[in-house]
């Protein structure tokens, strides 16, 4: 389809492009090369800058065992128009260089083309709550290295446990990332229900599962979509990813909100040894006299990103399998008469 727009107007943007690390690190290009930043509280030498973003890339995630959460382009027109910010979880897919949001936002336009009101519905909220969760991870990782750089510059030291007033923000932009990833995952198990001709009430992964246990239901897992969903969720005995993604948004959302759990009620520092001296990152942990920081939990933002990575590639999987092509509309410039 081909969208012809008048009246267009052809400007000039500045863009920055910030990757983010687990621990509370960040990285962007300088006139020098790209930077890892903080990595002290001296202002003169608080960042590493490496020669390009291959050696930049490679010294945060090999060397310094940092997890890549993703990338932050931040676009700016003018001072009279709003801030943009797009959020990439990794490379496109090579298939039609689209992330898994762009994918499903043109699966819903295409669904919407051919009136299919209910599949473009819920191929557009994929999208969006892709999108959205995106933009927490970000968030997130904002404030993990607002944390670092306040803990550093107030010479705190490794392993010591401590807590302040920002740590509540930080949890409620942890429970926004759950709610949208949860709700990304129904959206796409409602349409994998439309798939297998299950009955509008079949809205979310839970229901789908109880739909296809029932015995007239079972050929219906077979269906490629449905199959996708339930071999990522696994059994209660043995199970996958995306059921520990729903344990972890039940235990947050409906049993203990993080404000509250201990597990994660403060913060720590922690030292990496490297070529190139030591690098200091923070996590959430609980008190170190009640576990050892060896014996706790993955750090929640290590952990979630990668359940949001996994979600990422299910999303690119399913739209493959979609009704509708992922084809974005064409728009052409035309001459106002």
């Amino acid at each position: 389809m081909t969208i012809e727009a008048v009246k267009l107007k052809i400007g000039k943007s500045c863009a920055l492009e910030t990757v983010y690390f687990s621990g509370g690190l960040k990285g962007w290009p300088t006139d020098r090369g790209w930077a890892l930043f903080p990595v002290s509280a001296d202002p003169n030498s608080d960042a590493l800058v490496f020669s390009d973003q291959s050696a930049h890339f490679q010294y945060a995630t090999q060397e310094c065992q940092l997890k890549f959460i993703g990338a932050c382009v931040h676009y700016e027109v003018n001072e009279n128009l709003p801030q943009m910010d797009i959020w990439e979880s990794g490379n496109r897919d090579p298939q039609n260089g689209l992330n898994a949001a762009d994918s499903w936002s043109a699966v819903g336009h295409q669904a919407a083309l051919q009136g299919d009101k209910e599949y473009a519905n819920c191929a557009t909220y994929v999208s969006v709550c892709l999108r959205v969760a995106g933009l927490r991870l970000r968030d997130i990782s904002n404030k993990y290295h607002a944390q670092l750089n306040w803990a550093l510059l107030s010479k705190k030291k490794p392993g010591r446990w401590f807590s302040n007033a920002a740590l509540l923000d930080l949890y409620a932009d942890f429970h926004s990332l759950m709610s949208e990833l949860s709700s990304t995952r129904d959206y796409l198990a409602k349409i994998a229900a439309i798939h297998a001709g299950a009955p509008e009430r079949v809205d979310s992964l839970a229901r789908l599962e109880d739909w296809i246990s029932k015995s007239s239901n079972r050929s219906c897992a077979s269906q490629p979509l449905v199959h996708l969903l339930l071999s990522a969720s696994g059994t209660k005995e043995s199970p996958g990813w995306l059921r520990r993604l729903g344990d972890i948004r039940n235990e947050m959302l409906h049993k203990i909100p993080m404000g509250a759990n201990e597990r994660v009620s403060g913060l720590t520092l922690e030292e990496i040894n490297t070529s190139l001296g030591a690098i200091t990152t923070i996590r959430l942990a609980e008190p170190m006299n009640k576990t050892p920081l060896d014996k706790q939990p993955p750090d929640p933002l290590r952990e979630l990103s990668e359940l949001s990575a996994h979600l990422e590639r299910l999303c690119r999987a399913g739209w493959k399998m979609a009704k509708y092509p992922a084809e974005l509309p064409c728009v052409i410039g035309k001459s106002a008469i």
